[in-house]
């Protein structure tokens, strides 16, 4: 599940698309105007996840109408795409989610 991922999602109001680079259970990523970091697990093919979503650009819309908010994330592993649904705790708001690998992550270097 490691590694570099493009995203594209369908929130309450259109969609969107950005990047995620997912790393030793912590997820770091953005778009034109939001930036997200959390953290995620997994189990054999399905992962869930905790993802803070804050603007960084003034007046940038988004797919879930909020500046910044919380999501709470389900995903199923297919080879290297995951599809996942999530909500914003406390509401009905959704959005669904597909995620594309497109690399992996190097190696740690060995320190001497």
């Amino acid at each position: 599940m490691e590694g570099f991922w493009t995203v594209h999602f369908k929130g309450v109001q259109g969609l969107g698309a950005g990047v995620v680079t997912i790393i030793g259970g912590q997820l770091f990523g953005g778009d034109t105007g939001f930036f997200y970091k959390g953290t995620y697990s997994q189990q054999e093919n399905t992962m869930t996840a905790h993802v803070h979503v804050k603007q960084h650009v003034p007046g940038m819309a988004n797919v879930m109408r909020r500046n910044e908010f919380d999501l709470e994330l389900n995903g199923t592993m297919q080879g290297d795409t995951i599809s996942v649904t999530g909500k914003i705790p406390g509401t009905s708001m959704h959005l669904a989610a597909i995620l594309k690998k497109q690399g992996s992550l190097a190696a740690k270097a060995a320190t001497a």
